[in-house]
């Protein structure tokens, strides 16, 4: 089909041309030689990429005698022809007979045509050099374009001489990256309460040239086999890499949806991988396209706990939570196109089309801002921290899960012994307590006075090991019963996605908090 398209273009490009090149006289007894190209869309990320077809067209009557040659330096690595044998497999004429041709192997970037019999030229006689593919990727990122130089040797030049032009000719432009790459994120997951069925997300990818995602059937098509023409064995694919995912759990993939044109990914060899703290691969392989317009797909995916058969994550499933991990983590996604070293054609050597984020996970953490806590010039500050995660009995149809845990509690102080109206003080040695376990339900309360904060004043962060705890704080002028200036504080909750974004809240330029 592909070659069948090649002769009908060539001959297109003959009609148009014919009634210049009778115009040209022809240099002594040899040929003159126009050179044209007829150039295709090439992938970056290709070590095996299809190129051109190159046509060699005579513009004078003449004859290119035995033992001369023709040789085509391609700007790429050859890689699909024989380095030791005939490639007579990428050569056709038109008016000249093709037994009078041999090809030689191919050496690096070049191929050779041997003339092995006088061949006479009539002009708009033409050769078609086509089906070779060669590394684009070696070629470097700021490459645009795969060119193909003709040369000429003559065993007779004085005689029959043999020149071109336009000697270098375009045979593919370069589409870099070849594809366009969208990430839908999950909710936010947390350590303690990971639902049943998981979480959702999903990959929309798209195609940014027609040929950019094929099937082998496609790439067959491109060069089909013949003599010396290694024949193609793969199609393409789209490998997603999924990192950072917190041991235990795990990644399904559940199908793809939105697909334009004909476009269809093939499930990957394992649908549901469970982490245990190394990147996660999937390869959908493309058994369905189109060559002849721009297509895309989404991939969905769901993250969660593996609660079926086979360590799958089943809808409606038994929930369940992990270990805590310390801290917030984003799980990324990146997205190839493959095979990657495949060591066949097709090939793509390692490449990133779009790399996101698809999902945190966090411990199920608390963050309390106390602004003002002192314990000087007569004054003691209270604090109650209460665990308001138990809340059945509020709450019979939902509510919160049952957390217990400990609050560290972080304290910044002024080094200032007593406090005046004009002296603020300089700022002093953070120091760090943890409270012992309160228990869902309870409620955790202290005196400024009996604690390694006591004499000083400042800011106090609580960071709770639990969901929904909720404080208090209050100053008086000595004991509770017997003060006569005092002040309640309600602590105030810092969101806890802000706290690995430099606690500045999405979409603003500062902290918002609440009680």
């Amino acid at each position: 089909m592909q070659a069948t398209k090649v002769r009908l273009l060539l001959s297109c490009f003959a009609l148009m041309i014919g009634v210049a090149v009778l115009a040209v006289p022809a240099v002594a007894q040899g040929v003159a030689f126009q050179v044209s190209s007829l150039p295709q869309q090439a992938r970056i990320e290709g070590t095996t990429e299809t190129v051109g077809a190159v046509v060699v067209q005579a513009t004078n009557a003449g004859t290119v005698k035995a033992g001369s040659s023709l040789t085509v330096l391609y700007s790429g690595s050859i890689t699909n022809l024989s380095t030791s044998g005939s490639n007579i497999g990428i050569l056709a004429t038109s008016g000249v007979a093709l037994a009078n041709f041999a090809v030689g192997p191919a050496s690096g970037n070049q191929v050779t045509i041997q003339v092995n019999t006088d061949t006479t030229f009539a002009v708009g006689n033409y050769l078609v050099i086509s089906e070779v593919r060669v590394n684009v990727n070696a070629l470097g990122a700021g490459t645009t374009t795969v060119t193909a130089t003709l040369s000429g040797t003559s065993s007779f030049p004085t005689t029959n001489p043999i020149t071109f032009t336009n000697a270098t000719v375009p045979v593919a432009s370069i589409v870099s990256p070849s594809l366009s790459v969208a990430f839908t994120s999950a909710t936010p997951l947390q350590t303690c309460a990971i639902p049943g069925g998981g979480k959702a997300f999903s990959i929309q990818v798209t195609e940014r040239y027609p040929a950019a995602l094929t099937i082998l059937a496609d790439e067959a098509n491109f060069t089909p086999a013949g003599t010396g023409i290694t024949a193609p064995t793969l199609g393409t694919s789209v490998v997603v890499t999924l990192s950072g995912v917190t041991s235990g759990l795990a990644i399904q993939a559940i199908g793809t949806s939105a697909a334009s044109g004909t476009l269809a990914l093939g499930a990957p060899s394992t649908l549901t991988q469970t982490s245990t703290g190394s990147a996660l691969t999937f390869t959908f392989p493309v058994t369905a396209d189109t060559t002849s317009l721009s297509e895309t797909i989404t991939i969905n995916f769901v993250v969660g706990l593996p609660n079926g058969t086979g360590g799958a994550i089943t809808p409606g499933g038994g929930g369940g939570s992990l270990p805590a991990i310390g801290t917030t983590a984003a799980i990324t996604a990146t997205v190839a196109l493959g095979p990657v070293s495949s060591g066949a054609i097709l090939n793509f050597a390692a490449n990133t089309q779009g790399t996101g984020t698809i999902g945190t996970i966090g411990d199920c953490v608390t963050n309390i801002l106390f602004p003002f806590l002192t314990n000087q010039v007569g004054f003691d500050t209270s604090v109650q921290i209460a665990n308001t995660s138990s809340d059945k009995l509020a709450f019979p149809s939902g509510g919160a899960s049952a957390q217990n845990g400990t609050c560290t509690l972080t304290f910044y102080p002024t080094d200032l012994t007593t406090q005046t109206a004009t002296a603020s003080g300089s700022v002093g040695t953070p120091s760090q307590v943890t409270t012992p376990t309160i228990a869902a339900g309870g409620t955790y309360a202290f005196q400024q006075s009996g604690t390694s904060f006591k004499g000083q004043s400042g800011y106090m962060f609580a960071v709770c090991r639990f969901l929904d705890a909720h404080a208090f704080s209050f100053v008086v002028n000595g004991s509770v019963s017997t003060g006569t200036i005092s002040q309640g504080l309600l602590g105030l909750i810092i969101p806890n996605g802000t706290i690995t974004a430099n606690r500045v809240n999405p979409g603003t330029t500062f902290e918002s908090l609440s009680h």
